[in-house]
Parts: structure tokens; C-alpha cells; sequence
């Protein structure tokens, strides 16, 4: 397993109070979310005709992730965060619903 190379925490040279270091955090996420220092899953959207979106915290696509449901299905909630958002976007809505991971 890979060590994370930022610290959890630094101290602010202005005040001089140790702060957390965000660095540390994504780097964490990223590396549990089962994709070494990669982005986190951050949502994923099924379609009504069974395709997969997913997304990372920057918004960008994570293309591991998507695909067909019945080819993703097992990755995807392998590699959840308990953050990660689920969503169904069936029909015409102009927002996705959001759902439990289980109901996924």
C-alpha cells in the first residue's frame, strides 16, 4: 500500500497554528476509492437504457467506471465512498434522482 505523501497536518507561517492539510484528505479518498492516487467517485448516474455515468469531485468523468450497468454495477459499489452519490436518471426529468446505494 501506498504511504500518503502530504501531511495530515502543517502550520500556518502567518499565525502559526497547525492546520489540516486537504491534501492529505483527497489523497486518502482517492487512494480508498481503489484507485491509487486517482479521483474518487464522487456520483454515478445510471440511464434509463442501462448506460453509467460517473463522476469524480472535480466533475470530470471517470471512464474505469463507465459503461453498462451489468459490466460497472460490481466495481462502482466495490469502490464507493460512503459519500458517493447515487443516482437514477429514468425518464425526462431535467435532474437525476437521487437514490440508496442498495436501490442502485
Amino acid at each position: 500500500m501506498n504511504k500518503n505523501p502530504y501531511p495530515a497536518y502543517m502550520t500556518d507561517e502567518a499565525s502559526g497554528i497547525e492546520v489540516s492539510d486537504i491534501r492529505h484528505r483527497i489523497w486518502a479518498e482517492g487512494h480508498k476509492a481503489g484507485t491509487g492516487d486517482g479521483p474518487a467517485l464522487k456520483s454515478v448516474i445510471r440511464l434509463q437504457n442501462d448506460a453509467v455515468m460517473a463522476f469524480d469531485n472535480e466533475g470530470e468523468q471517470i471512464p474505469k467506471y463507465q459503461g453498462y450497468y451489468k459490466d460497472v454495477k460490481k466495481a462502482i459499489l466495490k469502490d464507493a465512498l460512503p459519500e458517493t452519490v447515487f443516482a437514477h436518471w429514468f425518464g425526462k426529468e431535467s435532474e437525476p434522482e437521487r437514490v440508496l446505494n442498495k436501490d442502485w
